[in-house]
């Protein structure tokens, strides 16, 4: 069965990885929610998807540079009178508690090694209780082997390059499942994953007629900046 999540939250309609999105994301109904981490100077964990506050907010500089208290005085730049901040991995872990929804939670350490940042991660989700709603995923393989020594939670493995098996890669990490870019997947390699058992979820899925012909060929996930569209192409389908 296929399964929506909210990329980034409803972050075609909201601004993206805010408390906002996530809410809203919630009322589309939609199964899952995918956000993006990063670790502040003071080894703090927040939601946000770059590595730096500068296109999002207010502020400038990177994650790695500034204190949660620093980067708690921004605020995200939108067109909305509310005025959104960047929420701390625990924020969202507490607001989870009050709906059923599964987490995507990608560890942004791909381009900047955040050391411990998987510990961190896991230990945050251990003290919420909430393990058994958690996929974690990251560009980072060496980091996906991290997390399959520390947690039972699904690891996912993600890609976005042309030419990559995504079989071998799940094989060779040990990783529960692949999220990729649409651009790089084909229906073949997805049947090849589904013969292996390994789910594939697929991003950024926005388009009606995409998310119809991947929902079709039965991905396991479609991450999608519009929860709401994808839920109801999925439910007709159903």
């Amino acid at each position: 069965m296929s399964h929506v999540f909210a990329h980034r939250g409803s972050s075609g309609t909201y601004p993206e990885n805010t408390m906002l999105a996530f809410k809203k994301a919630e009322k589309t109904g939609c199964y899952g929610l995918e956000f993006d981490v990063h670790m502040t100077k003071d080894r703090e964990v927040v939601v946000i998807h770059d590595e730096t506050v500068n296109r999002t907010t207010n502020g400038r500089g990177a994650i790695k540079d500034l204190t949660l208290d620093e980067i708690k005085k921004l605020y995200i730049k939108s067109g909305w009178l509310r005025k959104e901040k960047i929420p701390s991995l625990d924020e969202v872990l507490e607001w989870a508690k009050s709906n059923e929804m599964l987490i995507n939670i990608e560890l942004k350490n791909d381009k900047i090694f955040y050391e411990g940042l998987e510990e961190l991660v896991v230990q945050k989700v251990a003290n919420h209780q909430l393990q058994d709603r958690i996929i974690y995923s990251t560009f980072n393989h060496e980091s996906v082997k991290i997390l399959k020594k520390i947690t039972s939670c699904e690891v996912a493995a993600l890609y976005s390059r042309k030419g990559i098996n995504p079989v071998l890669l799940a094989q060779s990490l040990n990783a529960d499942a692949i999220h990729a870019n649409f651009r790089v997947m084909t229906p073949q390699l997805m049947r090849d994953c589904q013969q292996h058992g390994i789910p594939v979820r697929l991003y950024t899925l926005n388009k009606p007629a995409l998310i119809q012909k991947w929902l079709n060929e039965g991905l396991s996930g479609v991450i999608t900046d519009y929860p709401e569209l994808a839920q109801k192409l999925k439910d007709k389908k159903e």
